[in-house]
């Protein structure tokens, strides 16, 4: 089975990008190495700096949806739930790769 890739698109509120980076990287530190199955996470922002898009990679289905359930993950969204705008979820496994992405 091949990891299971967490996409979240996010709009932080006009002038909140930085703070909702510095959150997210917090986070980052703060359970780093500490969730079961979490392979990594990269956020990329966009060209215009409008959005942005987080991903997550975990090493199966079943660890994605405990860290979504967790107190961590739920804290960590009350906390930036007032910089963000909208944000869009998806769960998707690879269908094909190539390079480094």
């Amino acid at each position: 089975m091949s990891p299971i890739v967490s996409v979240s698109i996010v709009v932080p509120k006009p002038g909140k990008f930085d703070e909702f980076v510095a959150i997210q990287r917090e986070q980052y530190r703060r359970l780093r190495g500490k969730v079961s199955g979490l392979l990594g996470s990269r956020l990329y922002r966009s060209v215009d700096g409008r959005s942005a898009i987080l991903l997550a990679m975990f090493e199966t289905p079943e660890d994605q949806q405990r860290f979504a359930e967790s107190a961590d993950l739920l804290d960590h969204i009350a906390r930036v739930r007032g910089l963000v705008e909208r944000t869009g979820p998806g769960l998707y496994e690879s269908a094909y790769e190539y390079g480094i992405v």
